[in-house]
């Protein structure tokens, strides 16, 4: 798979198909993931959207965006703790079944690519959730790292009106994080406990630099 050039910078594709991958808007895509998305949400923190077409035809989406839960919990790179605003979570992958082997590791991987040329994020952090069979390997596949299982403890994810917003969030946005509440403004609201999942890091090593220690701790 090659990145297009001057023509449209933005813009990639393979040279054996018409699958094609490009920055988009969440507003473009956001029905495509409620759709066809295990869990019919996407959370809220994203700030970069990326889809996959064929033939012209919206065939996947790809979320990424702040990290959910304590935005100032510390992820160690290589002795250093970059800031919220150089991390980001790679929040949800959709590909349709039909697409050719390996396309989500391509697509992942031209995603990855667009951000580190575009940005100076330092390190993407990506969940597989075993609940749904899930163990990573697109991550394996494309030389992330993985950290083992993170706790998922007795925290909630809450579910408003098709979307998932975390529990600070909703106290923010609703004045409360408990269900019945919300529900009383009117709101649709699911609850599911959390279990614990498989925790990757994908590590940008070219965009962090030692001298400048202050700039991620």
């Amino acid at each position: 798979m090659v990145e297009r050039s001057a023509q449209q910078k933005d813009g990639g594709s393979t040279p054996t198909s018409s699958l094609h991958f490009s920055r988009t808007t969440l507003k473009e895509v956001k029905d495509f993931v409620k759709k066809y998305h295990y869990s019919h949400t996407y959370p809220g923190g994203i700030d970069f959207s990326f889809k996959a077409e064929l033939n012209g035809e919206l065939v996947g989406a790809c979320l990424f965006g702040y990290m959910a839960g304590n935005p100032h919990a510390k992820i160690p790179v290589n002795g250093y703790f970059p800031p919220a605003n150089k991390r980001r979570e790679l929040m949800r992958l959709v590909l349709l079944d039909e697409m050719p082997k390996n396309s989500e590791t391509k697509f992942v991987g031209w995603c990855l690519r667009y951000i580190r040329k575009y940005t100076d994020i330092v390190v993407i952090v990506s969940f597989a959730d075993p609940v749904y069979g899930h163990t990573g390997v697109i991550y394996k596949a494309g030389n992330w790292t993985y950290l083992g299982l993170n706790d998922g403890g007795h925290d909630r994810k809450i579910i408003v009106d098709g979307k998932e917003v975390h529990p600070r969030m909703c106290v923010d946005i609703y004045g409360s994080s408990q269900p019945d509440k919300i529900r009383a403004l009117g709101h649709n609201v699911e609850v599911f406990k959390r279990v614990a999942k498989h925790k990757y890091i994908y590590i940008y090593f070219g965009q962090i630099m030692p001298g400048k220690k202050n700039d991620y701790r």
